[in-house]
């Protein structure tokens, strides 16, 4: 955790654990969640859309950074809960992938 002072008030920014995996994928199964607080800036997904394992669905700014959330599997959308332009919160579902039929 970082603190930064300014102008009287503390503001308090957790930094990513890089250390923790390589891959900003955002998410595991079938959903995808943005990784720290940050600004949606794109969004390549839509509800019922066939995507791939690794293709760019969103793409958030945090940290005066821009992040790639990719699909951590192949399957279907089943939802997308985020527009350009919103602002986010760490471990918010940002879209939800269908359930893999066994």
């Amino acid at each position: 955790t970082v603190t930064v002072f300014h102008e009287g008030a503390a503001h308090e920014f957790r930094l990513p654990d890089l250390r923790a995996g390589a891959a900003d994928d955002g998410g595991s199964g079938n959903q995808i969640t943005a990784p720290m607080t940050g600004t949606i800036k794109a969004v390549d997904a839509s509800a019922g859309a066939v995507v791939s394992e690794g293709d760019t669905l969103i793409v958030m700014e945090a940290m005066k950074m821009e992040h790639s959330l990719t699909a951590p599997r192949d399957g279907a959308v089943a939802e997308v809960t985020c527009s350009p332009g919103d602002q986010v919160e760490e471990g918010a579902v940002l879209v939800a992938l269908e359930d893999q039929d066994a």
